[in-house]
């Protein structure tokens, strides 16, 4: 199969959520989650916040670039990639919203970016239990993401990856 490729833009603004959000989930899973809330935090969440605004805007690029840049034909389990690329976009989304709200409910923009003091403890506010919630949800979306792009790719054989690979050509 020749693989008909995304627009460059698209696989641009691809790449950079796809990095942006594992760097958030791994940073928030292995860095962040056990770290105490103290000034040596403050640096990390600064970064994080900063990432994940980006993500979630990242996000609104991608599906306006996909509204209105032509398609590629459709594969083999299309209605599922569609499902999860969607799921994927919507997860997302609820993990930037969960965290603005978090941030906004507990000072932590102050903290970060002014001179305010970290809560004691973030699971307080039910914007955190959500973000917690969506982010588990976020790993297993990747995770299905990235093994339905290895299959298509190594089993199905079809050649899948060459619409989104980076560089010219398929």
């Amino acid at each position: 199969m020749t693989a008909f490729r995304y627009a460059p833009s698209q696989i641009i603004v691809h790449w950079l959520a796809a990095t942006a959000v594992v760097f958030l989930l791994l940073g928030g899973a292995f860095v962040l989650e056990d770290m105490p809330n103290n000034a040596d935090k403050i640096g990390n969440l600064r970064i994080h916040l900063i990432v994940g605004a980006l993500a979630g805007m990242l996000v609104i690029v991608r599906v306006v670039l996909r509204k209105r840049l032509p398609a590629p034909p459709a594969v083999p389990g299309e209605r599922a990639a569609r499902i999860g690329h969607i799921a994927l976009n919507v997860v997302v989304l609820l993990m930037a919203f969960s965290g603005m709200m978090l941030a906004l409910q507990s000072g932590l923009i102050d903290a970060v970016f002014g001179s305010g003091t970290l809560p004691q403890d973030f699971r307080a506010y039910t914007p955190r239990k959500v973000h917690g919630l969506v982010a588990k949800i976020a790993m297993a979306l990747v995770t299905l993401h990235v093994l339905a792009a290895l299959y298509h790719q190594f089993i199905v054989r079809d050649n899948l990856l060459a619409r989104m690979r980076p560089g010219r050509g398929a």
